[in-house]
């Protein structure tokens, strides 16, 4: 049986449940001046621009005050790129777990396409 929520009782559904909220707090980056400088030190400005020339927008994903991640689908290697402000990278499914989310089986394309 398949059942099919609408977008906005998802949102309240994550909220209710989990506790998150992304609403105003994923920002489409398309150019490296985009990102904060909580990034600074892992990875260069030019690193990013090269990222985002190759593989189309990224998105900065403000999980709270001091946890930020930058995602993106890495095209060329068929696998996304998921890096936060301390410069940890992740699978995932590892974020989703993180996050505490993982049950549902959103997707990262999921959240940002619910939140964006």
């Amino acid at each position: 049986m398949k059942i099919v929520i609408a977008e906005s009782k998802m949102k309240s559904f994550i909220k209710d449940k989990f506790g998150l909220d992304f609403s105003g707090d994923i920002k489409e980056i398309t150019n490296p001046y985009g990102v904060l400088n909580d990034f600074d030190s892992c990875f260069s400005y030019v690193y990013l621009n090269r990222k985002l020339n190759n593989n189309g927008p990224a998105y900065l994903i403000k999980i709270d005050d001091n946890f930020k991640i930058i995602y993106q689908k890495d095209l060329n290697l068929d696998r996304d790129w998921i890096i936060d402000n301390d410069c940890r990278t992740y699978d995932e499914s590892d974020l989703m777990d993180i996050l505490g989310i993982s049950a549902l089986g959103l997707t990262m394309d999921d959240l940002i396409e619910l939140y964006l």
